[in-house]
């Protein structure tokens, strides 16, 4: 069925005249110890560790060229060494923070600190979205369904209300999505529970389904908790949640650091377990410093409606896409919106209940990084924005460079073989003037000062893994999750040498990606490939990591020709560019992946001990009856189905809303065309139009089986007799 209808809700037109403006507590009366945390000794505190950090690997290097000599390129060899170094520090220091924010924790066996004991009033009603968009509909309603179990399980099923919001644009999926709907309903006895609505027009995306929801059902709730198509939470969690809002009035935004699960393919299975083994750590160090200044992730997150509804509209950024236009990247933004109205965003890290699934390849990895790329890069416009609290212009800015450190550091070692070029076209010998800074007190020579320099950024590269395996040494129990501390170790190993040789391909396709928005060309949404399935093909492969190969192997025979040693100082960026193709495809292969987890290595808890959630998700997919009747007849498809079974079609017709007006000429003349042609020669856009008109599927239906054979497509007759033979059996 539809959501439920409020008519004093079914606008925005319908809203309640001149409300009272929504305003954050200024106190709360049992202040939660997250409140009591003097957030600027934390903010001195971490990021002058980082500071210093940076501070001493930039006068190192600025030493070493010193010794060298300094000249134009030189110097701007320093200027993008110091802020690749910097941005590698902040991240090792969230790491170090972490690791000992943590620490005390696994000593006592893992158990998070005390909290004030929850209230047992009861909760208020709570919305649960999926926000879809072409996905796969067994895995949608099998996520859906271990949510739905979950909850019931804990006995408060009465206080949550679910939603499928389907901005799926391809016909076929959109009517299996109908008919999942109501397997599940039927399954679990949801309806009145479980709600389906799908939008004719996608407008803003993700952000406008969910801005749709709010304007239209959002009074009737307290929270919603947004999910992606492949989001999956514990009943457990999301009540402690929910009843963590209720106890701290000032939260507006409540997200959890979801884990990856899932993993198929040795990439998925790498991005899996570095996300178990260090994605914790790294979140209690950025909790650290935030201090209620949080950041909201999209998904897997508990909001406040009403400050949602009044202060996170999006404003539409200056000029035109793809730097303009509507946000891509909404979640950064509404978390900014939500604390410049005075109102909290935590990360609640400590919770295990909270899962998504992760891309299974290479290429579809730097497909969603081209999205979220985009998205980043239009905060730029943000960071000048007055009223935005400074920590959220530090996520923005974070963000942001997340992506401009790719083209940053192809610059960096681009430079660096153009100096060692021009030195020697210039024919010079290189005259050290003195022994420079740390010469003078360590009396290192020009080679022992460079690898000074080169080990201590190593140092950060290994020391978070160091970190996150040394936190595992100190909690038995936890080990064993990930296969014991040896078989730990040997997958950090694995993960180590994986990221080495993807860092430089990655670094490639997000210089790309910049060079593509400077040059106007505006990303398309597209659902992302979930499951690791076949795999990369080798042809695909070779089409995304063509160009990358013979880069590596140009790049790689001038600098050998410029200097030996030289080539080696880049030949683990020009390795993994040299072995992109097979890389791509070997790694996409659910095979290797399978034979790790044989073997016990890159495990993770989810897979040691599958909660009860995750086990539902697998069972209910392999489970899973056709979407539709007679699924494995190629004749009958979704459109098919929606026209031809009559329990379809009256399913489908139900769930759309009543178009008020008489049908056009055009809308009569597709539904000529549809049943006189088939649909091959209709457009997805078409048959969407034709589909949504209520009297117009019914009309369809009505035609095609009253014509007895006589003026329809060859098409409709296949689907009939499909559907007739196992009625006649």
């Amino acid at each position: 069925m539809n959501p439920p209808d409020d008519s004093a809700l079914a606008t925005p037109a319908a809203q309640p005249p001149d409300p009272a403006p929504c305003r954050a507590p200024e106190s709360s009366a049992a202040p939660h110890p997250r409140f009591r945390r003097r957030p600027a000794l934390r903010c001195l505190l971490f990021f002058g560790t980082a500071a210093a950090l940076s501070a001493i690997g930039c006068v190192l290097m600025a030493d070493f060229l010193w010794r060298i000599g300094y000249n134009g390129p030189r110097l701007l060899l320093l200027g993008l060494f110091c802020v690749l170094f910097s941005v590698l520090c902040l991240g090792f220091t969230h790491a170090l923070f972490g690791f000992f924010l943590l620490l005390p924790r696994e000593r006592r066996g893992g158990a998070p600190p005390p909290e004030p004991a929850p209230s047992r009033a009861p909760l208020p009603t709570t919305a649960i979205l999926f926000v879809v968009y072409n996905e796969n509909v067994s895995r949608v309603f099998a996520g859906l369904r271990a949510i739905y179990r979950s909850i019931e399980r804990e006995g408060q099923l009465s206080n949550f209300e679910f939603f499928v919001l389907s901005d799926t644009r391809t016909p076929d999926r959109w009517v299996e999505e109908e008919m999942a709907w109501v397997h599940l309903c039927r399954e679990v006895g949801g309806f009145g529970r479980i709600f389906y609505r799908h939008r004719r027009d996608n407008v803003n995306k993700k952000s406008g389904n969910i801005a749709d929801f709010c304007r239209t059902w959002g009074g009737r709730y307290t929270y919603m908790i947004v999910c992606d198509a492949d989001s999956v939470m514990a009943g457990a969690d999301i009540i402690r949640m929910t009843r963590l809002m209720e106890a701290n009035p000032r939260i507006g935004i409540l997200q959890t650091a979801p884990r990856i699960f899932g993993g198929e393919s040795l990439f998925g299975r790498v991005q899996q377990f570095s996300n178990a083994l260090y994605g914790r750590m790294f979140c209690a160090g950025l909790d650290f410093w935030q201090c209620g200044v949080g950041n909201y992730w999209g998904h897997n997150a508990v909001i406040r409606l009403e400050p949602f509804i009044e202060y996170c509209d999006l404003p539409d950024l200056p000029g035109r896409e793809p730097f303009g236009g509507k946000i891509l990247s909404h979640d950064f933004v509404e978390a900014a919106l939500m604390r410049k109205a005075g109102w909290e965003v935590w990360l609640l890290y400590e919770l295990e209940g909270s899962w998504e699934e992760g891309p299974q390849a290479l290429i579809e990895s730097a497909k969603r990084d081209r999205r979220w790329c985009q998205g980043n890069l239009q905060h730029t416009w943000l960071l000048f924005s007055k009223g935005l609290h400074p920590a959220n212009k530090l996520h923005l800015f974070m963000g942001i460079m997340g992506y401009w450190t790719s083209p940053l550091w192809l610059a960096f070692l681009a430079l660096s073989t153009w100096v060692s070029l021009n030195h020697k076209w210039s024919g010079l010998t290189t005259i050290l003037p003195a022994q420079g800074f740390v010469g003078e007190f360590v009396h290192l020579s020009l080679l022992q000062h460079g690898l000074l320099v080169l080990g201590l950024t190593l140092v950060l590269l290994v020391g978070t893994k160091l970190l996150a395996w040394l936190l595992l040494a100190t909690n038995s129990a936890r080990a064993r999750q990930f296969g014991g501390l040896v078989r730990a170790g040997v997958g950090i190993g694995i993960e180590f040498l994986l990221s080495t040789l993807v860092a430089p391909i990655l670094m490639l396709f997000h210089s790309r990606f910049i060079l593509f928005m400077f040059l106007g060309r505006s990303v398309e949404w597209k659902a992302q490939k979930r499951g690791a399935g076949e795999g990369t093909g080798w042809l695909e492969a070779a089409a995304a990591h063509g160009g990358q190969t013979l880069l590596a192997i140009a790049w790689g025979a001038l600098a050998w020709e410029i200097s030996h040693r030289h080539f080696w100082w880049l030949s683990p960026v020009l390795l993994g560019l040299l072995v992109s193709i097979p890389l791509s495809v070997l790694t996409s292969r659910p095979a290797p992946g399978r034979w790790l987890r044989r073997m016990g290595l890159l495990l993770t808890p989810a897979e040691s001990e599958p909660p009860p959630e995750l086990a539902d998700v697998e069972h209910a997919q392999s489970s899973a009856p056709p979407p539709l009747p007679l699924h494995t007849d190629p004749a009958f498809t979704g459109l098919t189905a929606a026209i031809i079974d009559p329990y379809v079609n009256g399913v489908h017709v139900s769930l759309q809303e009543a178009s008020g007006a008489d049908h056009d000429d055009t809308l009569q003349a597709l539904a000529d065309r549809l049943v006189h042609d088939g649909p091959t020669g209709l457009t997805d856009e078409e048959i969407r139009s034709l589909l949504s008109d209520p009297q117009v599927a019914i009309a369809m239906h009505r035609r095609i089986w009253a014509a007895a054979f006589r003026d329809v497509a060859p098409h409709w007759r296949r689907a009939i007799d499909a559907y007739r033979r196992p009625i006649a059996a």
